[in-house]
């Protein structure tokens, strides 16, 4: 065996899994893990396994791009048969679990009628007895909450069931997370260890940090095909290209990497990646910064809210070796809104910090803040949610990802408190997917159609947006978080054409803003500005 110094070929995916889905964060807390089992992955598969064929013709209909349709061949559904199976088997205590849930929610909904609550708790399923506390809003509407920290230390958290695969990826294209379970095949290899096992963080280390060919077998185990397969997806050091460019001295510096991402450097070295969703490697794709474009530390990332194109957790591992801080904003604490926090713990990140609305944090010449952000929840009590300001020496960004501007008072106010802007970046996926397509299986009963369509997850259109920046006297506007790059497809399942609502709305918003005098762009791919 050869001690030659070896790293990761630059498209080697590492995908994180639970129960052989795409792992999300909804997938790691287990209060919504069990419902999200039961009543969307279980669902879907059976459903798949009845009528394959029905699932085929589904995807072949644009209309109906981002639904409940399986994305696998129809001769596969016996292997998915087979892991419906395995799921109900290993996963039993956890589904018990959600079926309780929906039951006690169902009952508190049924018998709370302004009276006192506390007979309810000894008619309480017996699997959620002391994971709940029932309460009423001050409107008198009873509700559930979830004791989401004595769960992570109860069997329901199984680390069992998460694992990864890792393969090769040719161009961009993947399943939909939402719809298709990732089964093993040939030219990938299970990886079944938690995503807290150090092995994840030598396995992203090897995208930039050499190692022996002799270290790495030994680190990693691997044997017979697992070992040779592995074996092709290193390639030598010397024919890797470093394309780290580091940023001119003394000047601020950002790199947007698509969708939502961006990272800030200081001048003084301190820099802050913002919902890290990182591209592989495509040379027949569109220009794209990947991961070895990101610095040899990264200070701080910072997350805006839990959706799974904003905290992408393929993408976190991928990066934990090097990153210092994780700022994620504060959770409410209801079923719909699960702590960031908690779940980054569990997987193994050290340090977190968790900021409320108008709270702040500072290092050398960066000061981030936690500002308010509306929306975009299907009109949920979620609280996990913040825009971001980012200020060094004079200059200030604000990140405000999807946010809604539904009441423009709130900008007027927020300008009140820290001044114009310097940089807004804005997102502008204005037509979004109804509330049910992330919530569904956490609600106590189906929504009416009609009402759902209604309350939708989407960010602010033309006029609210244009609102924003006046409020805001921003200087330089960009328009970002659009789910338009190829490399997001598998997460946001969007329809980048021209004539949809949000690139009508945006490419609007962006010739208005120019007539007016003020730089603006919707961002696509990769860019990078120096703001002094």
């Amino acid at each position: 065996m050869s001690s030659d110094l070896m790293i990761l070929k630059p498209d080697v995916v590492i995908e994180p899994l639970v129960s052989r889905w795409h792992a999300w964060s909804h997938l790691i807390s287990p209060a919504t893990s069990a419902l999200n089992l039961q009543f969307r992955l279980l669902a879907q598969m059976e459903s798949f396994v009845s009528d394959p064929a029905l699932h085929e013709l589904a995807l072949k209909n644009p209309s109906l791009r981002g639904g409940p349709f399986v994305d696998l061949p129809v001769d596969q559904a016996d292997q998915v048969k087979e892991l419906v199976q395995i799921t109900k088997t290993n996963q039993q205590d956890l589904i018990s679990f959600g079926l309780a849930l929906k039951e006690a929610f169902n009952q508190v909904m049924k018998h709370g009628d302004g009276s006192s609550l506390e007979p309810l708790y000894a008619q309480l399923p017996e699997a959620v007895r002391g994971y709940v506390e029932l309460s009423y809003s001050l409107g008198g509407y009873p509700d559930l909450r979830i004791i989401e920290s004595l769960l992570y230390l109860s069997p329901l958290y199984d680390t069992n069931n998460q694992s990864a695969m890792i393969y090769r990826q040719a161009g961009d294209d993947r399943p939909f997370v939402f719809s298709t379970p990732r089964l093993s095949h040939p030219s990938a290899i299970d990886l079944n260890l938690p995503f807290k096992s150090p092995i994840y963080d030598f396995l992203a280390s090897l995208r930039s940090v050499p190692q022996g060919l002799d270290f790495i077998i030994e680190k990693l185990g691997f044997s017979g095909s697992d070992k040779e397969l592995f074996l092709s997806f290193l390639e030598p050091a010397s024919s890797s290209k470093n394309a780290l460019v580091k940023p001119e001295k003394d000047r601020i510096r950002w790199r947007y990497f698509g969708h939502a991402c961006v990272l800030i450097e200081s001048p003084d070295g301190c820099n802050v990646l913002i919902d890290p969703v990182v591209a592989y490697d495509d040379a027949n794709g569109i220009a794209r910064y990947t991961i070895r474009d990101l610095p040899e530390k990264i200070d701080y990332v910072v997350l805006t809210h839990n959706h799974s194109d904003h905290v992408a957790l393929e993408t976190l591992l991928a990066l934990r070796w090097k990153i210092g801080t994780i700022i994620v904003p504060t959770s409410g604490g209801s079923l719909a809104d699960p702590s960031l926090k908690l779940m980054l713990k569990a997987i193994g990140f050290k340090q977190i910090v968790e900021l409320g609305p108008m709270d702040s944090i500072s290092h050398s010449d960066v000061e981030i803040t936690a500002i308010p952000f509306l929306g975009e929840h299907g009109d949920l009590d979620i609280r996990s949610k913040a825009a971001w300001l980012v200020k060094i020496a004079d200059k200030k960004l604000l990140f405000a990802a999807d946010s809604n501007n539904l009441d423009p008072k709130l900008y007027d106010f927020i300008h009140r408190a820290v001044g114009s802007i310097d940089t807004l970046f804005i997102g502008m996926e204005c037509q979004g997917a109804p509330m049910s397509w992330v919530y569904g299986p956490l609600l106590p009963m189906s929504l009416d159609r009609k009402k759902d369509q209604t309350r939708r997850l989407n960010g602010s259109d033309f006029p609210r947006a244009m609102k924003v920046v006046e409020s805001l006297q921003c200087k330089k506007v960009f328009v970002y978080a659009m789910g338009m790059e190829p490399w997001m497809q598998y997460i946001t399942s969007i329809d980048p054409s021209e004539d949809t609502p949000p690139m009508v709305n945006s490419t609007a918003f962006v010739k208005a803003l120019k007539e007016q005098g003020i730089p603006a762009l919707r961002l696509y791919g990769q860019y990078e500005l120096y703001e002094n």
